[in-house]
């Protein structure tokens, strides 16, 4: 009974790709950031998923979500930072849950290891829903283009039926 609401979900739902096998190499005690935007139309159940593997294996990095304002603040160093989302991961699989719209930066970190660490990252947006705009613009238009189409039919077809009746009117 469950399974049918998830299918139907599922099937409902779209995703975008950050980054692809992308080779990192992150400095001791030195971060990277991944900077996104989620639109309205991508915001609904969005998640960041993805797949790390680091060198060595023995380390762990941290990813940190963090609102873009947050993460302006955080590398200067002034006010206050309200972390989103954290986690410390070794090799494998994450997901990290996106609070809807805005502007984000994740955070891959690297301050808890004793030596740089090289790490391939899969980075992905999971979102329900098609991804798509509904924008109402061409809509609007193709209407107003079928509209126009139409009465330039009704003035033509008015015009040769007032000619053919006019013209049979003054022939009697």
């Amino acid at each position: 009974m469950l399974a049918i609401p998830l299918v139907a979900g599922l099937l409902n739902a779209g995703s975008i790709t950050l980054l692809r096998q992308e080779t990192i190499e992150i400095p001791v005690a030195q971060y990277i950031s991944v900077r996104f935007v989620l639109p309205p139309h991508l915001s609904d159940s969005a998640s960041l998923q993805g797949i790390v593997s680091i060198n060595p294996d023995t380390a762990s990095i941290e990813l940190i979500l963090l609102h873009i304002d947050d993460y302006i603040r955080w590398r200067s160093s002034s006010g206050t930072v309200d972390t989103l989302k954290y986690i410390s991961i070794s090799s494998g699989p994450f997901e990290i849950e996106v609070p809807g719209l805005g502007s984000y930066a994740l955070v891959v970190s690297n301050r808890g290891n004793y030596r740089p660490a090289s790490l391939v990252l899969d980075l992905d947006v999971f979102f329900a829903g098609s991804g798509k705009t509904g924008d109402p613009l061409p809509v609007a238009l193709r209407l107003a283009l079928f509209l126009m189409m139409a009465g330039t039919a009704a003035i033509a077809v008015g015009s040769v039926l007032s000619r053919k009746f006019y013209g049979r009117k003054h022939k009697t």
